[in-house]
């Protein structure tokens, strides 16, 4: 399988958000209304423009993946939003995207990321967990519990 990763593109608006959607539904890890997310609503506004980076993954010229991060400080970067389409999981395409977004996010002078997933995401806890995240703390929000994580790198 040939996955082709590249940077968000307005054409993409309905793909991506229908693959975040679903992503959250999945897991019922939405709180409140996952098609009012403001962030998703101007990705351009809300990642590209704002030191940031949004990837999709391509196989077949459809989009199966994406993900995301933002600045949330000098050193640090924010990852967002990684979903990838329930007939493609297990795949390796999430570690795709998440390479992907740490090496652009180097480049870009980042040394530090944070994310956070909810206690529902078991699969996205074990997966960051293999890829060097540490919890740093969790709290409740609504009815969803949210586990924060972070990872340092060297250099």
């Amino acid at each position: 399988m040939s996955i082709i990763i590249r940077q968000y593109q307005q054409a993409d608006q309905e793909f991506v958000m229908k693959l975040h959607v679903d992503g959250l539904l999945q897991f019922s890890a939405s709180i409140g209304n996952p098609y009012l997310d403001k962030d998703m609503e101007q990705i351009e506004e809300n990642y590209l423009n704002k030191n940031g980076e949004f990837l999709v993954g391509m196989y077949n010229n459809r989009i199966v993946s994406m993900g995301a991060y933002r600045k949330y400080d000098s050193d640090t970067a924010e990852i967002k939003r990684i979903r990838i389409d329930q007939e493609y999981q297990r795949r390796g395409i999430g570690q795709l995207i998440l390479t992907a977004l740490e090496e652009s996010a180097k480049v870009r002078g980042y040394r530090r990321f944070v994310l956070d997933t909810t206690s529902q995401q078991l699969p996205a806890q074990k997966f960051f967990e293999r890829n060097g995240y540490n919890e740093i703390n969790r709290k409740l929000f609504k009815e969803m519990e949210i586990i924060y994580y972070l990872k340092e790198i060297e250099g």
